[in-house]
């Protein structure tokens, strides 16, 4: 299929297309996926530590996913949320068994915004005030709504109007603690600064707090296990909901089926998406069984129970729990952190190291004592790597990040991560060298 398109027609349509994406363009074309491993037009092989953007944790095109998704498109593609579909049905049922505690009550939408936005207006239902609590750099997407709930890009200040009353409080970002102290001597007083802000700072009544367990675009930030147990409590003594966006860290990404396992706290709501559908769109979310429901009209979208993604999801989770890839996730997990961690006793270009499972975040500064970040080196990174042939993230966008994302899918091999991580040494230290001179 398209093997006689021109370079021609090719050119058009990048010349018909609009701005506004996330990111910076990556100078590729891929032609095909297997695995962890893509090809560009040239045959060019690349492996991604991307997941395309932490979508396919079981990988490019998936042999049991792919024969779930023809099946499927045999009997039909398209049926709108008033019908029911086995899909729909089994997919509920599976979520609701894999959720942790009592959020037994499944939602489903298209986009990881729309996901948020419906959590946001499940808490409102159960809830009075109109004001959400977010972390400083926490991300809950681009809509108009869930901007206001992700850290404060420039750019967004054109929307500010239509953004909804956002208090946002501090995380446990220790390698940057903004209280200048040292975990645990600090008895997380960043956790007391965060009530404190609420408590002095907000509009009465709080709905609820959105938080990432692990932050993703805002600079890949996991935090100390008592934190995620105060921010609970937090919740529970000021009458707020808690709301984990999970859509990047559920599906095994970090070694659990959820954060909300690993980090043994359960909220009331959980945004789940990406992982889910193996490569197919698929969001929603997890609600607690005891919380009143969305009225009728609330949060209905015409391909959010798009049967084609469900069938997907559903082998996407068999896949995950028949290789065993929460324990793989682990293991790589702990090979590349345990390199890295080596690499960075020999490169001052490596701040810190951090994040569980396969959610690695390595965060660049130009001087270790002044932790400078090194926003250019981080994006030449990900340009150097493209030209070594694996693909790298960065977080933030607009050149605000520097922290290097590897996050490949979990079905990697470990000789591909391994090569991976040979070529994240040999940039660092070309880079490292260049910022001693």
């Amino acid at each position: 299929m398209f093997e006689d398109v021109s370079e021609a027609d090719l050119e058009d349509g990048r010349h018909a297309l609009m701005g506004g994406g996330v990111g910076a363009e990556l100078p590729i074309m891929i032609a095909r996926g297997r695995g962890a491993l893509v090809w560009d037009k040239r045959g060019k092989e690349y492996i991604d530590c991307t997941s395309q953007a932490w979508s396919l944790n079981v990988g490019y095109c998936h042999p049991k996913v792919i024969a779930a998704v023809a099946e499927q498109i045999k009997l039909y593609t398209h049926v709108r949320t008033s019908f029911e579909t086995v899909p729909k049905l089994l997919l509920a049922k599976k979520l609701a068994a894999l959720a942790p505690g009592n959020l037994k009550k499944v939602a489903f939408s298209l986009t990881g915004s729309d996901a948020n936005e419906g959590a946001m207006k499940l808490a409102m239902r159960n809830r009075d005030g109109d004001t959400f609590a977010a972390l400083w750099d926490g991300y809950g997407g681009r809509t108009l709504a869930t901007m206001s709930m992700s850290w404060p890009h420039p750019n967004n200040s054109r929307f500010r109007a239509w953004m909804g009353p956002v208090v946002r409080v501090p995380e446990a970002y220790c390698y940057r603690c903004p209280l200048k102290l040292d975990y645990p001597g600090c008895h997380l007083a960043c956790a007391d600064l965060a009530r404190e802000t609420i408590e002095r700072g907000a509009n009465k009544p709080l709905v609820a707090l959105m938080m990432e367990p692990v932050l993703g675009n805002g600079g890949m930030i996991d935090f100390p296990s008592e934190y995620y147990s105060a921010m609970r409590k937090l919740c529970d003594d000021l009458g707020m909901l808690l709301i984990y966006d999970e859509i990047q860290t559920g599906f095994g990404r970090v070694g659990a089926w959820f954060s909300a396992q690993l980090y043994r706290t359960t909220p009331d709501i959980l945004v789940i998406g990406k992982g889910l559908g193996g490569g197919f769109p698929l969001f929603g979310f997890l609600a607690r069984e005891d919380l009143k429901p969305l009225w009728p009209g609330d949060h209905s979208f015409t391909f959010a129970h798009f049967p084609v993604s469900m069938a997907a999801a559903l082998a996407s989770i068999q896949v995950i729990e028949e290789e065993r890839l929460l324990e793989r996730a682990q293991k790589l997990g702990k090979h590349a952190t345990t390199r890295l961690k080596e690499m960075q006793e020999k490169y001052k270009l490596i701040g810190d190291v951090r994040g569980p499972g396969l959610m690695i975040g390595v965060e660049l500064v130009k001087d270790r004592k002044t932790k400078q970040p090194a926003r250019e080196e981080t994006h030449r990174f990900v340009t150097e790597g493209l030209k070594r042939g694996v693909i790298f993230g960065e977080s933030k966008y607009g050149g605000l990040g520097n922290v290097v994302k590897i996050k490949p899918p979990l079905v990697t091999k470990e000789k591909q991560l391994d090569e991976a991580l040979d070529v994240f040494e040999g940039i660092t230290k070309k880079l490292n060298s260049e910022l001693a001179k």
